[in-house]
């Protein structure tokens, strides 16, 4: 692997973990001072907000490197903006349906769910035009700001200085990714004053769906997970099994990490001439299996040590979830290459196959193992999607050495 590249990914993977301990470590007191039940809907609320806020995403920001790139187009700055802020305005009713039939609805709860997400809305649109730039260390500041807020309201929790409550934790959560803003004056020049721009609308969205359709999949795993714990158990349940799928969401800032470092640099390769890099995506996957089966020896001693004995049935199922975890960060990396190809509709497919499986799985497996179902039913249906993509990329390399 180019020796730019690791630098790169390790910038952007020590971010990511940094961000991720201190969100952890406000997770853990949230954890520790709800009682059960309301940690479960505190579970269920976040995991919505960060799968609802993908629809303003939807698959765009990595149309927009990829495509800003390759064609030197700097107008899709402009396009991007304008497909963020009707993105927004559609999720605002969507949000509230779903705050209603997952029985979460609170006046307050849906004004911190709207404002969160439009921070995120801002946060997405930041981060693309920073990836666009390659400003990695801007990237990673886009979420160490916001976590710094969250580590110091966990101290305080700590303390006792005041209660937590599922308004506050929730409002926490969802409100301090606001503080990326104060990285406005680090954009590019040309993003500091985007204009609503509908030029090329229609053909970045169109683009873009089958990439935004397997990303807001791939983002409402865990929210399908817990809706699934919740109406089949109840919120106790949601919240054992939320914090196993929390812990084991390391994987997804793995690949984040990958991803963000791999797209801008193989849709430059292309412009340049050369072909996609697959001996690097090989030994990044490989170390991906090292670390998934390093964390499955350390969950055994760290689940019940930091979060408690309520919280003892999630050791089981965190192994499993971490290997799940894992082949599917490798699945989603994988995806830039269909980004650089410009061969999305790809991406839909396996999608759409990885869902399936999912479905049946759980389906099967959920009436006789109950929680252990549904984190089986990850495991099958992480193997199926990564086995799918890795077939579209050997049917499209094979292709293009015909």
């Amino acid at each position: 692997m180019p020796t730019k590249s690791i630098k790169k990914i390790s910038l952007v993977g020590a971010g990511n973990v940094f961000n991720a301990g201190l969100g952890f470590l406000f997770l853990t007191a949230v954890a520790r001072t709800l009682d059960l039940e309301t940690f479960g809907k505190y579970a269920l609320l976040s995991t919505l907000l960060l799968t609802l806020s993908k629809i303003v995403d939807f698959g765009a920001n990595s149309v927009f490197v990829a495509r800003s790139i390759t064609e030197q187009n700097n107008k899709l700055s402009d396009t991007l903006f304008t497909l963020k802020i009707l993105q927004f305005i559609i999720t605002i009713p969507i949000s509230l349906v779903c705050l209603k039939l997952l029985n979460v609805f609170t006046p307050t709860i849906a004004l911190i769910f709207i404002l969160g997400t439009g921070a995120y809305t801002m946060n997405y649109l930041f981060y693309a035009y920073f990836q666009r730039a390659e400003k990695y260390s801007e990237m990673i500041l886009l979420n160490t700001i916001p976590q710094l807020i969250k580590a110091a309201v966990a101290v305080a929790l700590f303390a006792n200085i005041f209660p937590a409550t599922l308004d506050l934790s929730f409002g926490v959560f969802s409100l301090t990714i606001l503080a990326g803003a104060l990285l406005y004056f680090r954009l590019p020049s040309e993003n500091k004053r985007p204009h609503i721009d509908p030029t090329g609308l229609a053909i970045l969205f169109k683009e873009a769906l089958p990439a935004g359709t397997s990303q807001i999949v791939y983002e409402s795993w865990g929210t399908l997970n817990n809706a699934i714990a919740k109406f089949a158990k109840g919120f106790s349940d949601v919240g054992i099994l939320s914090l196993a799928n929390k812990i084991s969401n390391i994987f997804s800032l793995v690949s984040l990490s990958i991803f963000a470092v791999l797209l801008p640099k193989n849709a430059t390769r292309k412009l340049t001439g050369k072909r996609y890099d697959y001996a690097e995506t090989l030994l990044i996957s490989l170390g991906i299996i090292a670390l998934a089966a390093l964390s499955v020896f350390a969950s055994e001693i760290f689940v019940i040590r930091v979060f408690g004995e309520k919280f003892a049935g999630s050791v089981g199922l965190l192994d499993i979830l971490i290997i799940a975890a894992a082949i599917s960060s490798i699945h989603t990396f994988l995806e830039n290459f269909f980004f650089v190809e410009s061969k999305t509709n790809y991406i839909i497919i396996s999608t759409g196959i990885k869902l399936a499986s999912y479905g049946c799985a759980v389906a099967l497996l959920l009436p006789v193992y109950d929680l252990y179902g549904i984190a089986w039913a990850n495991l099958v249906s992480a193997i199926t999607g990564l086995a799918t993509t890795l077939y579209f990329v050997s049917l499209f390399k094979a292709e293009r050495t015909a």
